[in-house]
């Protein structure tokens, strides 16, 4: 059974889907469906930014359009991320005092996985 004490690396998704920086928003809403996930990291060099279904909707709701406009142009910039020994019981807090549903986690390579409210959520109730 995972407990909070227990590292969020033991319920993080172990693979980061990343997106360009030009990639458009269709192609981005395509990946996301493709790939089952909520959000893509935004990568060219190195993690530049992140792309999740609420930024998408966001924009589409502003009136951009999906064939023109960017990752760059509708994704957070100032990432937050977790480090992959934090615990499970952290990770959660600072996703609930950040309103944040999707979050890198971290090493000194860069980003290792990403973990979901969804995974937490898994993590509790023992799925």
């Amino acid at each position: 059974m995972i407990q909070p004490s227990d590292p969020v690396s033991r319920v993080m998704r172990r693979s980061t889907v990343h997106v360009r920086p030009a990639s458009t928003l269709r192609e981005i809403a395509e990946t996301l469906v493709r790939e089952e996930v909520g959000a893509a990291v935004v990568k060219g060099a190195e993690m530049v930014g992140i792309v999740s279904e609420r930024d998408l909707v966001r924009a589409l709701a502003d009136g951009v359009d999906p064939d023109g406009d960017r990752a760059e142009d509708v994704m957070t910039f100032d990432v937050v991320s977790v480090r992959s020994d934090a615990s499970i019981a952290d990770v959660a807090h600072t996703m609930l005092d950040g309103g944040i549903r999707h979050l890198p986690v971290i090493d000194e390579a860069g980003p290792v996985g990403i973990v979901s409210i969804r995974d937490l959520f898994a993590a509790y109730v023992g799925e």
